[in-house]
């Protein structure tokens, strides 16, 4: 009777449902990540979609594609989002979470026939992670969608904050991005970036060079992770609050005034800011519903991102060798006076001529003789707090891991091994909490004699 009156009400409208609870959605434990990576992953996940950069112009080419975007970049468990079709009316939408794997990339978790409109909720089923969902349709070119999956009331070792506003913003379907125009020139590019549209390229934005290398070496590690995306950071200042390091993939230039506010409230209360990035933070923007606007360099309104990040942007067109100045972290797995060849570029950083905190310099870029430039300067300085603040200085970093730069750099496999061991032994180091707690910046304050 209870149930049958209750079901009355709801039907009227005079009560509502109530909100999930915790157990009928994802609650993490300890160990996850890797009992999830022990799973096999499905090696057609990118069968049918050619890799494709984003902002690659052989996109606007006239080709039948099936092609879709969600009315959001991120969801919790429990909230749905609802997917716009281009191309066809109707696709197989086949879900893929990324992730080590063995080394694949992605496992299937979920398959259905879908129409424009189709909503797809995240539930238990849908562990915390970046998914990409492949749209098939007969007679039509294949591509994907990206959504983020977060739980960020959850403990975690690490955060690792994707960055779709740095991809809307290059994003050139349509004909349009904030750097070019249909005529490829920057003359005619716009003023705002709309999310209500697919990303060009293969449909995952920048996600499968700048940061899904990234993703499979966190994951193959096993670390506790939550996944968010910066609009998320930009929406709830409490994202942060559970985590023990924030991290950044390979290039994450657009940041709002709340998402700087959050990270900064972080690392001074202790959490570690891990940049594997650079042109990191260069452009302050704003979130006006759906589109990116507004847009100024935060060094033009007295706030540049050095003073957070340590270094800066500098210059584009690099393509310089890292020479490593230390045998302490991140660099001590890497033999004394070791050269990474090639992967500073395209767009790099340095404090040099630029007045920001007291940093160490942990690498830098290779000088020509008699050269007389500026080189790039990957950096680490601490916090009162004791957080660690990290800047790679260099967006080659994460792409070159799996050779998938987009300015033409290729690496050898000598050289993918030794980045990924320096990435696997600071990825490590986030399990031990505040990085000043037990490695030293030597800063031209207290530099050793």
């Amino acid at each position: 009777m209870i149930r049958i009156l209750l079901a009355l009400l709801l039907g009227l409208g005079l009560i509502t449902a109530p909100a999930a609870t915790a157990d009928s959605c994802f609650s993490p434990s300890n160990g996850w990540v890797a009992r999830e990576n022990s799973k096999a992953g499905s090696k057609q996940w990118n069968q049918g979609v050619p890799f494709r950069l984003s902002a690659d112009f052989s996109r606007r080419k006239s080709a039948n594609r099936i092609e879709g975007y969600f009315n959001s970049t991120s969801l919790r468990c429990g909230q749905a989002a609802m997917l716009t079709l281009v191309g066809a009316p109707k696709a197989t939408a086949t879900v893929y979470r990324t992730g080590y794997y063995q080394g694949i990339g992605a496992r299937q978790v979920g398959k259905f026939s879908i129409s424009s409109g189709w909503t797809f909720k995240a539930t238990s089923k849908y562990l915390p992670g970046i998914y990409l969902i492949k749209l098939s349709s007969p007679q039509r070119q294949s591509s994907f969608v990206p959504i983020t999956i977060s739980a960020p009331n959850s403990k975690s070792d690490l955060t690792f904050i994707s960055s779709v506003l740095t991809w809307q913003s290059y994003n050139q379907w349509g004909g349009y991005s904030l750097y070019k125009g249909p005529d490829g020139k920057r003359e005619t590019r716009a003023a705002t970036a709309s999310f209500l549209r697919p990303y060009d390229g293969d449909g995952s934005g920048q996600y499968q060079y700048m940061e899904m290398p990234l993703v499979k070496r966190a994951e193959k590690l096993g670390l506790n992770i939550n996944y968010a995306t910066d609009i998320d950071l930009d929406q709830d200042l409490t994202l942060l609050n559970n985590t023990s390091s924030i991290l950044l993939g390979g290039h994450s230039e657009y940041w709002t005034s709340d998402m700087r506010t959050a990270v900064e409230a972080a690392v001074d209360r202790g959490v570690n800011l891990l940049v594997l990035g650079g042109n990191t933070a260069y452009n302050q923007i704003e979130l006006n519903q759906d589109a990116i606007a507004n847009i100024k360099a935060w060094r033009e309104i007295g706030k540049p991102e050095i003073e957070l990040l340590g270094s800066q942007y500098l210059a584009l067109g690099f393509h310089r060798d890292i020479v490593i100045e230390t045998q302490m972290w991140p660099f001590n797995v890497l033999p004394k006076g070791s050269i990474i060849k090639g992967v500073v570029g395209f767009e790099a950083d340095t404090p040099i001529t630029f007045k920001g905190p007291p940093v160490e310099t942990v690498a830098r870029s290779s000088i020509a003789p008699n050269e007389k430039s500026v080189p790039a300067m990957a950096t680490y300085y601490t916090r009162p707090s004791g957080a660690g603040i990290l800047n790679m200085a260099t967006n080659g970093w994460v792409c070159a891991i799996e050779d998938k730069c987009p300015w033409g750099h290729r690496f050898d496999r000598q050289t993918q091994l030794q980045i990924t061991r320096v990435t696997d032994n600071i990825l490590q180091a986030t399990v031990r909490g505040p990085l000043g707690k037990w490695r030293t910046a030597f800063t031209q304050n207290n530099a050793p004699s």
